[in-house]
């Protein structure tokens, strides 16, 4: 009775904020005006100049439509790779056009103070890969790079996974990337080639390097620019000769590009061990349509660089796609007052309402035959276990600079957890 209660005085409070929410914005809008940019078209939209212009100076009022948002090259960025030829920015921002040599050897110059610079040779095939691995003797997770170079530098190099040169170091031992490495940062090419040069060391090494896609990757594959910095729409439209912001960035990571070739063989769920890595999250409904890891890697990989219809009619293709209950979206784990106001905001009738109870997390451990589950997505202030030691939450605020001590990730070492940070440090979890 009590808990009934309480639900009815939470849905109650969380209908009025959004009541309040939802006035201040119409109110807001309607006195100060409305504008915004056409993340598809890349065109600057004036939607309404408000009431307040019927006495402004400028006597503004009434709509304008489709004024192009100008962009600008902004620091070093790419390589972009395209069959024998090679796009690429300088610091100085000239976009240069260039032929792949015979030696396959391309050079990544950092955008950042230090001016870092390393070189990758390029594989020639990608192999799609396996979502199944025995533990390793040592392994590092860490999520939510989001293009930071520095802050994943100094991580690597700190805890020995790579040497100053850019090297594997690590051996044996396995670095799972789980998820929203790109978007955000200006360094986003610079960091997924840094992840393409260890992946092929740690692999001669017998490590190896675990790159699981979060929804950034995602949404890059198939065009969304949301969180990109300006400086990438800019190359994409270049490059992709177009103006359209969207198809920019999907010619920047399509099919026919390294880049968009190597992601695309890549997973959204892998188990190591007894330990599951997904971006965001697993919920029962996926252990309900009896969705194993395989399945969901090949539903995703499928519309990887295709923007998936919200209205699915498949509904176990809706669940690894969904932007709530996917593998690389689902908050259910980290569900908060926040996210209940949004879900209820958004899509009351279809949105996760509450967060799973001890009992159904087990039923999904148990399901696909793991004991902890590992995910990113959801930002906590620092390295947190949840449900009795079961789930790991890593998605925590790096640190934008080189050895600033708050770039943290998860090392599973012998049996144990521990947070471990860019300067080296570890704590017993």
């Amino acid at each position: 009775m009590k808990q009934s209660k309480f639900n009815k005085r939470a849905k109650k409070i969380i209908k009025w904020t959004a009541i309040i929410v939802v006035t201040y914005w119409l109110g807001t809008t309607l006195y100060f005006g409305y504008s915004d940019i056409d993340e598809r078209k890349g065109t600057y939209v004036y939607y309404w100049s408000g009431l307040n212009a019927l006495w402004r100076d400028d006597k503004e009022f009434g709509f304008k439509h489709n004024e192009i948002f100008e962009t600008k090259l902004d620091g070093a960025d790419g390589p972009y790779i395209f069959g024998d030829t090679i796009f690429r920015v300088d610091g100085d921002n000239s976009l240069y056009v260039e032929p792949l040599d015979s030696s396959r050897i391309v050079t990544v110059e950092a955008d950042n103070a230090d001016k870092d610079v390393f070189q990758v040779k390029l594989r020639k095939e990608y192999a799609q890969e396996a979502d199944q691995f025995q533990l390793s003797k040592k392994m590092i997770a860490i999520s939510d790079i989001e293009g930071n170079f520095d802050g994943f530098y100094s991580f690597l190099i700190a805890n020995g996974v790579m040497d100053m040169q850019y090297h594997w170091t690590y051996g044996a031992g396995h670095l799972v990337l789980n998820g929203d490495f790109v978007d955000r940062g200006k360094n986003t090419t610079q960091v997924l080639w840094l992840i393409y040069k260890l992946e092929q060391e740690a692999e001669k090494a017998g490590g190896k390097v675990h790159y699981i896609l979060g929804n950034h990757e995602i949404m890059n594959l198939y065009g969304d620019v949301s969180y990109c910095d300006f400086k990438y729409m800019e190359a994409a439209k270049r490059i992709g000769n177009t103006t359209r912001w969207d198809k920019g960035l999907r010619r920047l990571f399509a099919a026919e590009s390294e880049l968009g070739r190597w992601l695309r063989s890549k997973n959204i769920a892998e188990k190591i061990g007894l330990y599951l890595f997904v971006h965001a999250g697993l919920n029962t409904r996926h252990v309900d349509e009896k969705l194993s890891f395989k399945e969901m890697n090949a539903i995703a990989r499928k519309y990887y660089g295709i923007y998936p219809d919200q209205k699915l009619e498949d509904k176990r293709h809706a669940l690894v796609l969904s932007s709530y209950f996917s593998p690389y979206w689902d908050r259910s784990l980290s569900m908060n007052f926040l996210y209940r106001a949004v879900y209820f905001f958004n899509d009351p009738s279809n949105a996760p309402t509450h967060k799973p109870s001890q009992e159904e997390l087990e039923k999904v451990l148990h399901y696909y035959g793991g004991e902890k589950l590992v995910i990113g997505h959801s930002v906590v202030d620092a390295i947190t276990v949840d449900y009795k030691g079961k789930v790991f939450k890593i998605d925590v605020k790096h640190g934008q600079e080189k050895d600033s001590g708050k770039t943290v990730g998860l090392l599973i070492e012998n049996g144990k957890e521990y947070a471990v940070d860019d300067k080296g440090r570890r704590s017993k979890l």
